[in-house]
C-alpha cells in the first residue's frame, strides 16, 4: 500500500511540474523579441523556490517518505547441542532365589506277593523299598556381575526426536558339593512261604553320589527404541516417550558329575554256592539346560530433573510378548556290567554272578538320575517384562561428560528355571525371575 502511495505521489509531482512548465512555455512563446523570448525560456527552466521557504511537496509523497517501511528482524539460528550420546555401566546384580533340586528319588512301591510258576509251593515274591537322602538340593545363584551399554542419536538440532539402542549382560554362578550326602535306594526281596512267614532272599542297593554340582545363570538382552520429546510435566527438565522392541534371554545350566553303584547281596542263610553277589556301576557327566528367549514390543518413558551439575533420571519400560522355552539334557557316561547267570533255588529263579565271564565295559549318554532322567522339551507362553532404573548423575563437563550411579531392575513373569523342573518330568514348569543391581557408569555426549 505504501509503495502505491509513493508511485501516486511521484506521478502527481510530474503532472504538476509538467503543467507549470507548459504554462511558462506558453507565456514565453507570446514574446516577439527573440532574445527576450530565449531569456524567458531559460528562466522557466531554472525556476527555484523563494528564499526561506520549503519547496512544495505532495502530501502523499511527504507521508510516504516520513514513514519508511520497517525492515524484518534478523532471526538467529537455533543453537545445536551434542547429537550423539554413549553410556557404559558396570556393577553387581542379584537374582531371585531358586534353590535347585538336583535329584529327588522316590522309593518304588512295595510289590507282591507275585506268584512264581516254577515254585508252586510258595505264595510268591514280595519286595519292600526305602530311600535315604531322597532330595538333593544345590545352592542358588546369589550374586552376579555384569554391565550395560547404550548409544543414541538426536535426529534434529532441537533434540526432540532420537533413535537409541542398548544391550546388557549379567552372569552368576554357584557350586555345591553333595558327595557327603549320597542317595541310597534299598530294596529287600522275600519269598512268602506262608501268609505269615517271609524268607529273605537278597537286597538290591543303589547308591548315587553327586559331585561338583554347579549352576550358571546368564541374563542378557538388547533393545531398540524411537524416542520423542513428551508433554511438559510440572517442572521436569526433560520428559521423553519411547516405543520400540526388546529381546531378553535367561539361560540356566546345571552341571554335575554323577556316579551310581548297584549291588545285589544274597542272604548267607540260603546256603548258595559262592560267588553269587555282583555289582554294576555307571559314572558320567550331566548337563541340564533351560533357555528362555523373550521377544516383543515395548513402550516406556524417561524423566529427568537437573539442579546445576547434579541431575536425577528415571527410565521405565514395559514389554509384552512371547517367551520361547527349551529344556535339554546332554552328557556322557561310562559303565561296567558284571556277567550273570540264572540259578534255581526250590524252583525260584535267582540271578547270580557268572564268575567265568569277563566284566563288560561300555559308554553311553547322560546318566539317568534326577532331572537328568528327563528328555528334551519345548514350550512357548505369554510373558510380561517390566524393567527400569533410577539414576543419579553429576556433570563433570556440562552437556559433555557425566558420572552416574544407578539402581536397575528387571522382572520376567513366565520362565522355566532349573530348580522347578524335578517335579515336572514331561513339561516345563513355570516360575519367575526378578533381577536387580547397582551400577557405576559414565555418559558422554558429542
Amino acid at each position: 500500500m505504501k509503495r502505491m502511495l509513493i508511485v501516486f505521489a511521484a506521478v502527481a509531482g510530474v503532472v504538476a511540474t509538467t503543467s507549470s512548465a507548459d504554462a511558462s512555455s506558453s507565456a514565453c512563446r507570446s514574446i516577439a523579441d527573440p532574445m527576450k523570448r530565449l531569456a524567458c525560456y531559460d528562466n522557466a527552466a531554472n525556476v527555484t523556490a523563494p528564499s526561506g521557504k520549503t519547496p512544495a511537496v505532495s502530501p502523499l509523497l511527504a507521508s510516504a517518505t516520513a514513514s519508511p517501511m520497517p525492515l524484518k528482524a534478523k532471526v538467529s539460528p537455533v543453537r545445536s547441542g551434542p547429537r550423539f550420546w554413549v553410556e557404559a555401566e558396570g556393577g553387581i546384580y542379584g537374582f531371585s532365589k531358586n534353590s535347585p533340586v538336583i535329584a529327588a528319588t522316590a522309593p518304588p512301591a512295595s510289590t507282591g506277593p507275585i506268584f512264581v510258576p516254577t515254585s508252586p509251593g510258595f505264595i510268591g515274591l514280595t519286595s519292600i523299598s526305602t530311600v535315604t537322602n531322597p532330595l538333593l538340593t544345590g545352592n542358588p545363584v546369589d550374586g552376579a556381575g555384569g554391565g550395560s551399554y547404550r548409544m543414541g542419536y538426536w535426529l534434529d538440532p532441537e533434540r526432540t526426536m532420537a533413535v537409541e539402542g542398548s544391550l546388557f549382560y549379567v552372569r552368576g554362578t554357584s557350586s555345591a558339593n553333595l558327595s557327603q550326602s549320597p542317595t541310597t535306594l534299598r530294596t529287600t526281596n522275600f519269598i512268602n512261604t506262608t501268609p505269615d512267614v517271609f524268607v529273605g532272599l537278597f537286597d538290591d542297593t543303589t547308591t548315587t553320589t553327586v559331585t561338583g554340582a554347579g549352576i550358571a545363570d546368564q541374563l542378557y538382552g538388547v533393545d531398540a527404541n524411537f524416542r520423542m520429546r513428551g508433554p511438559r510435566i510440572a517442572s521436569l527438565s526433560n520428559f521423553d516417550i519411547m516405543v520400540g522392541a526388546r529381546f531378553v534371554s535367561l539361560d540356566e545350566t546345571l552341571t554335575a558329575s554323577v556316579s551310581s553303584l548297584f549291588s545285589r547281596t544274597y542272604q548267607p542263610a540260603l546256603g548258595l554256592p559262592t560267588p553269587v553277589n555282583f555289582t554294576n556301576s555307571v559314572a558320567g557327566f550331566d548337563s541340564f539346560r533351560i533357555r528362555n528367549n523373550f521377544i516383543g514390543p515395548q513402550i516406556g518413558f524417561n524423566a529427568e530433573q537437573h539442579w546445576g551439575p547434579w541431575w536425577v533420571a528415571s527410565e521405565n519400560k514395559l514389554a509384552v510378548g512371547a517367551m520361547i522355552e527349551r529344556a535339554s539334557v546332554s552328557g556322557s557316561s561310562v559303565f561296567t556290567t558284571s556277567p550273570t547267570t540264572t540259578l534255581a533255588l526250590a524252583g525260584i529263579p535267582l540271578t547270580v554272578v557268572n564268575a567265568a565271564a569277563p566284566v563288560a565295559l561300555g559308554a553311553g549318554g547322560a546318566p539317568a538320575f534326577g532331572v537328568f532322567a528327563q528328555g528334551d522339551r519345548n514350550k512357548t507362553t505369554f510373558a510380561v517384562l517390566p524393567s527400569g532404573n533410577i539414576k543419579v548423575g553429576y556433570d563433570i563437563i556440562d552437556d559433555v561428560l557425566s558420572l552416574t550411579l544407578a539402581y536397575n531392575y528387571l522382572y520376567m513373569s513366565n520362565v522355566g528355571r532349573v530348580g522347578e523342573q524335578i517335579t515336572s518330568p514331561s513339561d516345563i514348569r513355570q516360575s519367575n525371575l526378578f533381577a536387580q543391581g547397582v551400577t557405576l557408569g559414565v555418559k558422554a555426549k558429542f
